[in-house]
Order: structure tokens, then C-alpha cells, then sequence
């Protein structure tokens, strides 16, 4: 039986900058655009600005729906679009959890510090829930190691996290069987596609 929801929800992680090339922007609006077409709800970090708004105006401009998590220290920056439902939460570990909680997959494109943060603590937790669950038999209460986690290689942006990854295993600091923990793509289309096909397992 799916643990998912009949309205999937995908979280983007993405840069609240717009970063230094036009294929950013578009990639993100794109994410958008694909995730209200295919009838899913955007679950991100409630910015109206940088690529977070991209993606939620792609969003928006189909009539999707969308619900953000953020603090209010980043609020102020990041400045939240008018009329849409977002929650504000005390700290970063709390928005991080409420991203978690309230996804049903995971969708990276470029960023910053942010994003990476992001992407690391979906990695983290897959990760160590998964071995704590082979030890000890717990419960996964947030199904975590079963939400996928898709990253979208714009113009080679993740190369560089590939060669990090490949690192880490070549000085055994990690066995390469946790490759299956993220997926690496070249287009929103692919992103989405492979999410789809995946819940459908």
C-alpha cells in the first residue's frame, strides 16, 4: 500500500537568490509550472524572492497550490507572497522538519548555503533512520527513507557534489550504496517524471 497522499506534495529546495544565469530562473519556473500541471502541491521555504519565487510563481500561474514554511527572521528577507498560506515557525530545525512532515518527495535545483543544507538533511536522515531501523527495528515515522529525492543538474551545477560523493566513498567514509539515497537528473521534466514513477511502486 502507498503512504502517499492522493495530492502529492513536493518540496523544492532552491536558492533564494536568482543566481547568475537566465536558465536558473527559467529551470525554476519550469519546477513549477510541472508540479501544478501534474496536480501536486508546493511545499517550500515561503520566499516570494530568488529562485524560491520562480518556482512558486510557475506555481501560482497555473492556479497551484502551495505551502510554505519559514521563520520569521527569514520572512523579513525572504519577503513571503501575498495571499498565500504559509506557516512561521520558531527556528531553521523546526522549518527543516516541517518540510519533512509535510512532503511527499524532494526536489533540488541550484543554491546556496541554504539548499545545501536543505539537501543534506533529507540525505542525513535517510541515512541514519534507515541503519537505526535495520538495529533496532524503529519506526520511520516520517517514511523519510521512502520520499524521493531528486536533484536537477543545471548546466553541471551538481557536479561537483557527484565528485564529493564519489569521495567520500573512494576514503571510506561511506559504502556506495548510499547513491540510492538521491537521484541525479537533467530537466524539471525528468524531476518529475521519475517522482511519479517511483510513488507508483
Amino acid at each position: 500500500m502507498s503512504i502517499f497522499k492522493k495530492q502529492i506534495s513536493v518540496c523544492v529546495f532552491c536558492g533564494a537568490e536568482l543566481g547568475n544565469k537566465k536558465k536558473f530562473q527559467d529551470i525554476a519556473t519550469e519546477v513549477g509550472e510541472l508540479v501544478a500541471k501534474n496536480n501536486m502541491r508546493l511545499v517550500y521555504g515561503a520566499g516570494g524572492k530568488g529562485l524560491m519565487g520562480k518556482v512558486a510563481y510557475g506555481v501560482l500561474g497555473l492556479k497551484g497550490k502551495i505551502f510554505g514554511i519559514t521563520t520569521r527572521i527569514i520572512a523579513d528577507f525572504e519577503k513571503p507572497i501575498k495571499g498565500t498560506k504559509f506557516k512561521i515557525v520558531k527556528n531553521i530545525q523546526l522549518r527543516k522538519r516541517g518540510f519533512i512532515d509535510n512532503s511527499d518527495a524532494f526536489i533540488v535545483t541550484p543554491g546556496g548555503f541554504g539548499t545545501f543544507d536543505e539537501l543534506f538533511e533529507i540525505l542525513v536522515s535517510k541515512e541514519v533512520i534507515e541503519k537505526h531501523n535495520k538495529l533496532f527495528g524503529s519506526k520511520d515515522s516520517a517514511n523519510i527513507v521512502k520520499k524521493p529525492l531528486v536533484l536537477v543538474d543545471v548546466d553541471g551545477f551538481f557536479k561537483p557534489f557527484e565528485k564529493l560523493v564519489d569521495s567520500l566513498i573512494a576514503n571510506g567514509f561511506m559504502p556506495e550504496t548510499n547513491k540510492k539515497y538521491f537521484k541525479i537528473v537533467k530537466t524539471p521534466k525528468e524531476a518529475v517524471n521519475y517522482i511519479k514513477k517511483y510513488i507508483k511502486k
